[in-house]
């Protein structure tokens, strides 16, 4: 045991004096090893934050909610294209209806809003602001609630009180938007617009694939205007496709950093094998075991590539912030979960592996007899 543990002492004070002597090896394996990690961690956390985002909004959007937005175009408006062609969806549960124009206004404050006209086929989805008495209002999140505010839409002047948005509406709907009555800006109409329907479904009612698969059997018939539906049974599709997309590519990345590092840490390992072999067959010589020094090299490079695929994963959560700021990405997501989830460990042990096998032409080199090294 004891010998044991001085052969141990010996090795490693000769693994540490050649790192100080040779610098070159260690630097060129924490190099490709942080290149390596780096690039699978980035593409990882990439790809779980767009699925993280999706789960979210299926959270908010709801799975019994249906959304269609049906963009006219001026020459839509002149032929004539129905504008409530799917108004009828209503019967199946509670209905929002509005009209978002191609126009901005001004406000008082400096701030712009977005425009959208209502008619009075509205005004039922309208009530929880409607009740207040004001038919002309602005929900927004940034001014107080019962302020009145000033806008002005190109010549038309109008003036409306601030309120509060419901949680719903806040997904159709983005910063400031100005709600006025269609007869007040009939003529921005001409411009195009985009006729917003959005669907509360009750429980007793056609399943929202079935009401998807129904407009889109609308559009193909009349072949009129430009119709997008969003639902969540779209997006968990969607998602369902990432998430097959992301084991793809947790699999590809790992296969590819397990065989990069075995290649690069092979050949370091049979390098620096070579140039110490008198030295390994000399310790042989006295009765070290063959095992113990392949083992040796084993650790060693675990040392090595766990050391520096922590250090990596660690340092890019700590600017985690500042990296999707660089990317012009929004960062919402927790970094723990982000970094060092269940793909994260798979890459730590992907480079494992791959180091493992880096190490095996050495117990290879390892079975050549002592005496045709010493002689």
């Amino acid at each position: 045991m004891i010998s044991l543990i001085l052969t141990a002492s010996y090795l490693w004070k000769d693994t540490w004096k050649r790192w100080l002597e040779q610098p070159g090896s260690v630097l060129a394996r924490s190099v490709v090893t942080i290149i390596m990690v780096s690039l699978s961690i980035l593409l990882l956390v990439g790809f779980r934050a767009q699925i993280n985002k999706l789960r979210s909004q299926i959270e908010e959007f709801g799975l019994d909610n249906l959304l269609i937005i049906e963009t006219l175009t001026p020459d839509d408006i002149k032929q004539g294209v129905p504008v409530d062609r799917f108004r009828s969806i209503g019967k199946h549960g509670k209905l929002f209806t509005a009209r978002r124009i191609l126009a901005s206004a001004r406000g008082s404050s400096g701030r712009n809003a977005a425009v959208v006209a209502y008619s009075d086929a509205d005004i039922p989805g309208l009530l929880p602001y409607l009740r207040y008495g004001h038919e002309i209002f602005i929900l927004t999140v940034k001014a107080p609630e019962g302020l009145v505010m000033d806008y002005q839409i190109q010549d038309i002047e109008v003036r409306g009180v601030a309120l509060r948005p419901e949680e719903q509406i806040m997904q159709l709907i983005q910063g400031d938007t100005l709600f006025v009555p269609l007869e007040q800006i009939k003529k921005l109409e001409q411009r195009g617009f985009s006729m917003l329907y959005y669907l509360q479904r009750d429980k007793g009612a056609p399943d929202v694939s079935q009401l998807t698969e129904a407009i889109y059997h609308v559009v193909r018939t009349d072949s009129d205007g430009k119709v997008d539906v969003k639902s969540a049974v779209l997006l968990r599709d969607k998602l369902r496709k990432l998430e097959r997309q992301q084991d793809t590519m947790r699999i590809g990345l790992a296969a590819i950093l397990g065989g990069a590092l075995a290649l690069v840490y092979g050949v370091l390992s049979i390098l620096e094998f070579r140039q110490s072999m008198y030295v390994s067959s000399l310790l042989r010589s006295f009765g070290v075991s063959s095992m113990m020094l392949g083992v040796r090299t084993v650790v060693e490079n675990l040392l090595i590539v766990n050391v520096i695929s922590v250090g990596v994963i660690y340092s890019l959560s700590l600017y985690h912030n500042n990296i999707f700021a660089y990317l012009n990405v929004k960062a919402q997501d927790s970094v723990t979960e982000l970094y060092w989830g269940h793909e994260t460990y798979w890459i730590i042990f992907a480079a494992n592996v791959g180091v493992i096998i880096s190490s095996l032409p050495v117990f290879w080199a390892l079975r050549k007899p002592v005496g045709l090294v010493l002689e």
